[in-house]
């Protein structure tokens, strides 16, 4: 090969690496685009699809809830959403009466919220009947009535009754949904003031044992501790359920999760299986809208309760059931906290 030829072959070695550089360099972009692309088409379709598992349909009973809400007027600066927590269907010990009742309302100008507990022994009249029963019966008494959506309604029924306020929504969670979320957020930090032991909750053995200070809890772990109530009471239950809720909403919001495709995806699967809601995609995605927004870092938080500012007080039903009634006979007090929670 004379000169000539030889510089002509290494100009078209260096013409043929740029060309090559340039084609790989293409290749990755366009895979990493793709795989982008699919990711996010994926995700929007787990999350549809999620909504569509999670979201209840009166359309059997011909779009009519079986019991309305007897205050319609809604305050066009609140949202108020009602969470129901419940052991689950598979129990046949009370499985469907609600542990926990709390009430999460948003004023929109403001960004404020508050957290509102309803105690489960609240003695009420379930809405559309005469029967007089705790609280938490209405969630029971609701699915057994019209299943996979009478639960919601009827608690809201009741707890807007209750509160004077206009429930927007609703969303039920059982335990075992619970105790995956707080596992899949990698568990949740709480700070107790002082030790809390718990041993005699489900058997006779030591089940917690949390000294003061910093305490990192497990979906089991933190389960437990908001159940817990034979050695406090079930007014420390509700305020321990809007700690370990503060807990989670920390956790799900920190830029860790949200950018962990793997566990935003375990998260979809837990709420597909476990929770129910009477809101909408587009309701859904208004209400993640406006608590994106949300002043989380500053929460309102009550419980009402037997103390003298708890506006209840404890009695025994005719069967000899341990209930509370409000001081005043009515619900007066209670809607007038509610009204001016962020006043």
């Amino acid at each position: 090969m004379d000169y000539h030829e030889q510089k002509n072959h290494q100009d078209q070695l260096i013409e043929e690496k740029p060309k090559k550089s340039k084609f790989r360099r293409f290749f990755f972009v366009f895979l990493i685009l793709a795989i982008i692309i699919g990711a996010a088409g994926a995700f929007v379709y787990k999350t549809g699809f999620t909504f569509s598992q999670i979201s209840i349909d009166f359309s059997n009973s011909g779009g009519k809830l079986p019991v309305e809400q007897p205050f319609q007027s809604k305050d066009p600066d609140r949202l108020n959403i009602l969470l129901l927590g419940y052991r689950g269907a598979d129990d046949p010990n009370g499985g469907m009466l609600t542990d926990s009742m709390m009430l999460v309302s948003l004023k929109k100008s403001t960004g404020q919220v508050a957290l509102i507990s309803i105690p489960r022994d609240l003695y009420v009249t379930i809405p559309g009947t005469q029967i007089k029963e705790k609280i938490n019966f209405a969630h029971a008494y609701g699915e057994e009535k019209q299943p996979n959506g009478g639960g919601i309604a009827y608690s809201k029924a009741i707890v807007s009754e209750v509160t004077g306020l206009y429930i927007d929504y609703a969303v039920s969670i059982n335990h075992q949904a619970f105790k995956e979320i707080v596992d899949t957020v990698g568990g949740v930090d709480i700070y107790l003031d002082k030790p809390f032991v718990e041993n005699k909750q489900f058997t006779n053995e030591m089940i917690l044992n949390l000294p003061a200070g910093p305490n990192h809890l497990d979906g089991t772990t933190a389960l437990f501790y908001v159940r817990s109530r034979y050695t406090t009471s079930d007014f420390d239950r509700m305020r321990r359920q809007q700690q370990v809720l503060a807990a989670v909403k920390d956790k799900v919001l920190s830029l860790g999760f949200l950018v962990n495709p793997v566990k935003i995806f375990g998260l979809l699967d837990i709420l597909g299986r476990n929770v129910r809601t009477d809101m909408g995609m587009n309701e859904m995605q208004d209400t993640i809208r406006l608590a994106s927004s949300a002043d989380t870092q500053h929460l309102t938080k009550r419980v009402f309760d037997t103390t003298p500012e708890g506006l209840l007080y404890s009695t025994t039903a005719s069967n000899g059931a341990y209930i509370l009634l409000p001081v005043s006979g009515d619900y007066s007090q209670m809607r007038e906290v509610c009204k001016n929670i962020f006043n």
